[in-house]
C-alpha cells in the first residue's frame, strides 16, 4: 500500500491509532486518502457502530499519485460506516458541521495548505476534537518537491500559531502534526 506515512522513522499507522482511540471520536474527516493507509488505521482504531468516517479525496484530477476511486470503494465496501466520496479540500469545509473529533489531512500538504486548514478545518473540530495533517517537521520543508516548486514552509506557520493552539509535531519524514484548540 503506497503512502507517505509507510516504513519511516517512526510508526505512523500506531500513532494515528494512538490519537484515534484517545480521542473515542464519533466523526472522522479523512481528506487525501491515496491508497487508504490511514482510513484503514482509522478504521482498525474506532468502533463501527458509533464512529462515522467520511473519506474524500480529489481522485484523478490531482495531478501526481493519485487515489482510485472504484479501488478505493471495493477496498472499504465492506465497512458501512466509511464513506469515499470526491471532495475537494477547498471547498469542503463549507459543507461540514462544526462537531468533528478527528480531521486528517494529507494533500501534498505545504505552508499554505496548513494556513487554510488551520483557517477552515480547525473551526470545524468539536469541543475536545484534533486536526491531524501530514508534515510539519523541518525536514519535512526542505523534501525535493517542496524546494523545487518553491512551496512555501509548514514551520513558519506552525510558529505564527504557536501561541494560539495545542499544535505538537512527531517524526522527521515525513512526520505528523497534531493541532487541537486551546483548552
Amino acid at each position: 500500500m503506497n503512502s507517505s506515512y509507510q516504513n519511516k522513522d517512526i510508526d505512523y499507522g500506531e500513532l494515528l491509532e494512538a490519537f484515534t482511540l484517545s480521542k473515542n471520536p464519533t466523526s472522522i474527516l479523512e481528506i487525501g486518502i491515496l491508497d487508504g493507509y490511514s482510513l484503514q488505521h482509522f478504521i482498525k482504531s474506532t468502533n463501527p457502530q458509533t464512529t462515522n468516517i467520511a473519506a474524500y479525496d480529489i481522485f484523478d484530477q490531482f495531478n501526481g499519485n493519485h487515489a482510485n476511486e472504484a479501488e478505493l470503494k471495493e477496498r472499504f465496501k465492506n465497512h458501512p460506516n466509511v464513506s469515499i466520496k470526491y471532495g475537494d479540500f477547498y471547498e469542503l469545509h463549507k459543507a461540514l458541521d462544526n462537531q468533528i473529533d478527528v480531521i486528517h489531512i494529507d494533500i501534498a500538504n505545504n505552508g499554505d495548505t496548513y494556513e487554510y486548514a488551520i483557517q477552515h478545518y480547525l473551526p470545524k473540530l468539536s469541543a475536545t476534537g484534533i486536526m491531524l495533517l501530514e508534515g510539519g517537521s523541518k525536514e519535512r520543508d526542505e523534501i525535493e518537491w517542496m524546494r523545487k516548486y518553491n512551496k512555501p514552509k509548514i514551520q513558519s506557520i506552525l510558529q505564527k500559531y504557536a501561541s494560539d493552539y495545542t499544535i505538537r509535531t512527531f517524526g522527521t519524514h515525513p512526520s505528523l502534526t497534531l493541532i487541537s484548540l486551546p483548552r
